[in-house]
Parts: structure tokens; sequence; C-alpha cells
């Protein structure tokens, strides 16, 4: 019965909920005891609610129901938020041992969750300073992959997609710059949406980032079913315009898909995945063609030397570094640091840079006029084993160009390498489209199965 109730969707669950099929205390209360059971061996939320506040909480829910008083959407779920983000009462750190704050306000994004009834469980773990596409930091250590414990779950939101994928929260907020809600959920088997840029308010992350990386940045949800991405975006918009939306004529979309950028060929699994999504898509929709957008290499150097190593050879993260008094930073912040003392360029440069980077940008619109939907490997290959995610950091240059643009981009499972892992694609619209990037994964989710509860945490 218990997990009926914790690997269902958050649509399902809200359902059961308004029709008295099971209360928000009894719904608190599977979610603590599952906590309890798998979040030791994920180590995925660093901080959870005190299971006396989380009944506290989940009774006024009830006692809400029992009056027949407005409820929203979200009424009773149980949730979980990205360790960068302000949750009133919850200790922010972003996986730094220099980082220590207690808000006394919610982000507008978490507000707004909360507002509609969700209850937040826990924060979830990333890599210090958001710096690298796998969750570990000596704050509170490394974060395990459900389908693999030696595979990572990604990063930086990698705390938030372990703990969804293994049923120990309905959903999750993280945050994306450069994949960073796409490739976890990816590694884990969820779905996931990078909004439109502009389309969340940007605001209540920690520290304040600001500066270049701040315009490639959003929030994203994340869930184990595109349903519950559907029911959590227009809550998370503080709009109603997407309402319906996702009611698509297939037999009229084009669609572009590739999968090779010509900078990392992904590996036999995940092209047997592309492949397996193309052919679903063959009698489904208008137009399938294959065709790369140009200039990816080069855009893959220019957005990640520009807005990650910044070209001040590692001098913003070592005046961080100082201002926060560590004098020890985590491994995966010493190989950024390795990496980034390489990068160096002037200002004059950084003004052609952004320059080229505009010019690239209009080549990029353009391609996009005649399509809908472009779709692409989310990495070259499945999660990598831990400590990987900077020796082989070119296997996910499939990312980042679509925080350059700014374009909506949906992550959903599509495939399962033959070792068990999950392989996710990336779906692309056009911006402010949304929910028709939702529509197409929720399609692929039918044909192709979706999130799959992972073996060993059934």
């Amino acid at each position: 019965m218990s997990a009926e109730i914790y690997f269902a969707s958050a649509k399902q669950l809200v359902t059961r909920i308004k029709q008295k099929q099971i209360s928000c205390t009894e719904l608190i209360q599977v979610y603590l005891d599952r906590l309890t059971d798998i979040n030791p061996k994920l180590n995925a939320l660093v901080q959870t609610l005190s299971p006396e506040k989380a009944l506290q909480q989940a009774r006024y829910a009830d006692e809400k129901l029992a009056k027949n008083q407005a409820i929203g959407p979200l009424h009773g779920l149980p949730i979980s938020i990205k360790d960068c983000c302000k949750v009133k009462d919850f200790i922010i750190t972003k996986g730094s041992m220099g980082f220590h704050f207690l808000p006394t306000e919610d982000a507008t994004v978490v507000d707004r969750l909360k507002t509609a009834g969700a209850i937040v469980i826990g924060i979830s773990n990333v890599p210090e300073f958001n710096i690298a596409y796998e969750t570990d930091n000596d704050r509170y250590g490394k974060t395990f992959n459900p389908y693999d414990l030696t595979r990572t779950p990604g990063g930086s939101s990698g705390g938030e997609a372990a703990i969804i994928a293994a049923g120990g929260s309905t959903f999750g907020l993280g945050t994306d710059a450069g994949g960073s809600v796409r490739q976890p959920a990816h590694n884990t088997g969820i779905a996931s949406l990078k909004p439109t840029h502009g389309l969340l308010p940007n605001t209540g992350k920690l520290p304040y980032d600001g500066g270049l990386l701040n315009s490639l940045t959003t929030y994203g949800p994340m869930a184990r079913f595109v349903d519950d991405l559907i029911l959590t975006l227009p809550v998370l918009a503080g709009s109603d315009r997407y309402k319906n939306t996702t009611r698509i004529n297939f037999k009229s979309l084009r669609i572009a898909f590739y999968m090779d950028n010509a900078i990392v060929k992904p590996d036999e699994d995940t092209l047997r995945t592309i492949k397996a999504v193309v052919n679903s898509l063959q009698t489904e929709v208008a137009q399938l063609e294959e065709h790369c957008p140009p200039h990816l290499p080069e855009l893959y150097s220019l957005i990640s030397e520009t807005f990650f190593l910044k070209g001040d050879k590692g001098l913003g993260i070592k005046m961080l570094l100082n201002q926060l008094s560590v004098k020890n930073p985590s491994s995966l912040v010493k190989e950024f640091l390795a990496i980034a003392r390489r990068c160096e360029f002037s200002t004059t440069e950084l003004n052609q840079r952004l320059r080229r980077l505009e010019q690239l940008r209009l080549v990029l619109e353009k391609f996009f006029t005649d399509y809908d939907l472009i779709i692409c490997p989310v990495a070259a290959t499945p999660a990598k084993q831990h400590g990987r995610s900077f020796i082989e950091g070119r296997d996910f240059s499939y990312l980042s160009i679509y925080n350059f643009t700014g374009w909506p981009t949906a992550t959903v499972r599509c495939g399962t390498s033959l070792e068990g892992l999950p392989i996710g694609i990336q779906i692309s619209a056009k911006p402010w489209q949304d929910m028709t990037a939702l529509g197409l994964a929720k399609k692929l989710e039918t044909l192709l199965g979706g999130w799959q509860a992972p073996p060993l945490f059934p």
C-alpha cells in the first residue's frame, strides 16, 4: 500500500486527497517513513522538516478540507527544494562549509508552491556552489544514484533528482544554468523542465550570484511524471496562461532531431534511445527531420569559457572563498579552479565574445523558424561514476546551448542502458511554448515508458 502512495503521481495524490480517499496526515506519514528508509542510503536530503512540524502542517491541511475551505492545486503534497533557494526556517548553504543562511522569507517560487498547498519536507544536496555535474561536498557529503550507488545522480540538482526518483518527494524545485535540472533528471529517469527564461521569477537564490551566469539561470520543476510538471508550472509561473494548452495537434508538429552535436558522439545506448524516439514519432507528427543546429562546437566553447569560466583564471571563485573564509574548498571546486586557471581574456575580448554570441543567437533563431520542436540527447552517456564530471565534461555539451537561447526544454526518460541506467532526451520548444515541449514529453512518456521505479529502492 505504501509503495502505491509514494510512487504515485502528484496529480493522482491531489485527486485522492480532494476525494478524501487519503488524508494529508496519512500522506505525510507515508513520506516521513519513506525518508527514514531511503535517505540514509542516498544522502539526498540534507535537512528535513521535523515529523512534529510536518504532521502539524498536514493536520491543518486536513482541517481546511473538512471545513470545505478553498484549497490549492497542490494541497497537502510533500515536496523538496534545492539547497540554494530561500525556504523560510531552513538553513541554506549551497553545499559550502562557509555559507550558513537562515531565511526569514521564502523565494517567490517557493511561496507560490506553499500558497498552492504544498508542504516543504526537506532541502536537497548540491555540489559546493552548484559548480559540477555531480553532487558531492565537504559539508554534507556525496549523494548516490538510486539506480546504481556507484553512480552519481548528477548535478547540480542531484539531491533533488535522487530523492524524487526513489519516491521520497512528490516533486521538487531545482535551478538550471547549464543543465542542472535536465542532466540529473536524465541520470535518474525522472522528468524535468527548464522553462522559458523569464517565465518564473528568478529571485531568492543564494548566494547572490548575479553577473553573466544569471542570464542563463532559471528555476525548474522536477518530478517522476510529466503530468506533475504540467500541474506545477502554472503555479510557479503565477499565471493561468498555460491551462489546457497541452491539447496539441501532434499531426501538425514539425520536429528537427540530432544525435550528434559534432563535439562528442553519444554512446550506443544513448544513440539507440534517440532512434527509438524517432521511430515512435514517425507516424505521430507532420515532419521529422534530422537536422543539427549550426555552430554547436563554437557555441559550446564560447558559452563555457565566457559564462562559466569567465576568463578571470578563477579569481571570482577565489574571492568568494576568501569572503566565506573557506581555506580548503571541496574537491569539485578545486577541479573547477584547475580548469579555470587556464582561461583568461580581457574585457575587450569579452565584448567580442558577447558580440559573436549575439550573432550566433540570431542564427539559431533562424534555424528554429522551420520547426516547432528540437529533440536531442541530454548527455553523451547515462549516469557516470562518481568523480568523473570534470574529467568527462564535454559529454554534457548538449545542454548549455538551451540556457543560452532561453528556450524551454523538457527532459523525459525514453530508454535504458544495458546496465539498467535511465536515459532521457531533451525536447526544446520556442519561447513561451513550454507546454508544447511538455505535451510531446507526455506523448513520449506514454509511448516509451517514462520513469520506472529503481530496483534498489522498491
